[in-house]
């Protein structure tokens, strides 16, 4: 058993560096404002249609960027795959008491992706959050990646502490 648990924490690092790698990759070309743009990009059905700059930002990385679609897919795959591996290892160490943090990681970690796919304009916001600024969810997203790795650190050192 303490092999497999081995293997999900292997698992859990790689998720977390490519996620933190290709999250990285993707800032550089995403601009969080909601300033409205004439898009004249190379997405040919939209050209000169009204659009946010975040969502022209978000076309110029899967049309312009070497890789974009495939780095934004790695990105959003492997941040589920994370939450996967998490539970799976939470179930196989059978600590329930000490996996609190590793509670509060899949909480902090299923608010991220959801929080992302908002800011990333994937999933539409609805009525009530439609007034917040992009700069305000991509911060939110950004933040609660820093507290999900804060999270996992803080359940690793308990997990390795001898009982």
């Amino acid at each position: 058993m303490r092999i497999y648990t081995k293997l999900m924490s292997v698992l859990l690092v790689g998720c977390l560096g490519i996620v933190l790698v290709t999250g990285a990759f993707l800032a550089f070309f995403y601009s969080p404002t909601d300033n409205s743009i004439i898009y004249d990009g190379p997405y040919e059905p939209l050209r000169g249609v009204e659009v946010s700059t975040a969502y022209a930002a978000e076309l110029d990385l899967a049309f312009e960027a070497p890789g974009g679609l495939l780095v934004r897919a790695l990105h959003q795959q492997a941040g589920l795959a994370f939450l996967v591996v998490a539970v799976f290892r939470l179930v196989l160490i059978r600590r329930f008491l000490h996996a609190l943090p590793v509670l509060a990681l899949l909480g902090l970690g299923t608010l991220n992706v959801a929080v992302g796919l908002v800011a990333s304009g994937a999933v539409p916001a609805g009525e009530t959050f439609e007034q917040v600024p992009t700069i305000w969810w991509y911060s939110v997203h950004l933040l609660l990646a820093l507290m999900t790795a804060a999270a996992l650190m803080i359940a690793w050192r308990r997990h390795s502490r001898p009982d």
